[in-house]
């Protein structure tokens, strides 16, 4: 009787152990979004996306970020160069920069056609903000940085509403 509980108990030591030791992993830091998806016309989600992006910012037609604004709930990027604000397209990597003030980073990529391309037009891009940080929060609390797709450029939209530019 007395060998039969020691072997059950040691029985349920190490299953309990193994429950444990397997059932534990790591969180993942950031947003598992692999695959990109659209959250509206000219943005899209997705964090290898993103990072490509970051990496491949060396295009010949390269636009200037002329100035970041926000109106209500609309970031609103005025840049020089592309030929019509269609042809824009912001890429957000999933992640809020929690730490006030939070933070939001989009690249932003022109797809147009490279023949239709002027680099001396200037044109006034849109994104809707809620689609990013949803109905729960105040858009004014944020500061958005816009990381430009084309050269080494990064304008940032502060919650005071100035804006700081860094170029390279």
């Amino acid at each position: 009787m007395k060998k039969q509980l020691v072997f059950t108990f040691s029985g349920l030591v190490i299953a309990l152990s193994t429950l444990f030791l397997f059932g534990c992993s790591k969180e993942s830091n950031g947003p598992d979004n692999e695959d990109p998806f659209r959250l509206e016309a000219n943005l899209l989600m997705g964090n290898q996306l993103f990072l490509n992006t970051l990496e491949g910012r060396n295009s010949e037609n390269a636009f200037e970020v002329l100035k970041v604004v926000r109106e209500d709930d609309v970031l609103e990027v005025t840049v020089k160069g592309g030929d019509n604000a269609g042809s824009f397209q912001f890429i957000w990597d999933g992640r809020v920069q929690e730490s006030f003030p939070m933070g939001i980073q989009l690249i932003m990529l022109y797809n147009g056609v490279n023949d239709d391309f002027d680099s001396n037009e200037e044109m006034t891009v849109s994104v809707n903000l809620q689609k990013i940080i949803g109905e729960r929060n105040n858009v004014n609390d944020y500061h958005f940085n816009v990381i430009n797709g084309s050269k080494i450029q990064t304008a940032t939209l502060n919650p005071d509403g100035t804006t700081t530019t860094e170029k390279k």
